[in-house]
């Protein structure tokens, strides 16, 4: 698990969050892609030494489908903060409206 979690901070994946903000500007994408294949790697190795190859494909599938999982909540999280913040937009706009028209 500390190895899956160590390539996951070498990975790309807060990149596919949409959000307002700049996206972060990589200096050598491809030395970031090379240490991730490297980790993973490990991982996989450590997985097939601790388990029979049928269990570490499962190991490594449920690995997989978290991060997506997570990923995903990540992305709502997002959606649900730019609704929160055009929602306060709305009621302050209908505030004043109604102040102005008082």
């Amino acid at each position: 698990m500390k190895l899956f979690l160590a390539t996951l901070c070498f990975s790309t994946i807060n990149i596919t969050v949409y959000s307002n903000s700049p996206p972060l500007i990589f200096s050598n994408i491809k030395q970031i892609l090379d240490t991730q294949n490297k980790y993973i790697e490990i991982t996989w190795r450590y997985i097939l030494y601790k388990y029979d190859h049928e269990q570490a494909v499962k190991c490594f599938s449920d690995l997989i489908r978290c991060i997506l999982a997570i990923h995903a909540a990540m992305i709502q999280v997002e959606n649900i903060q730019w609704f929160e913040s055009h929602i306060d937009t709305i009621i302050k706009q209908t505030e004043k409206i109604t102040i102005v028209e008082d």
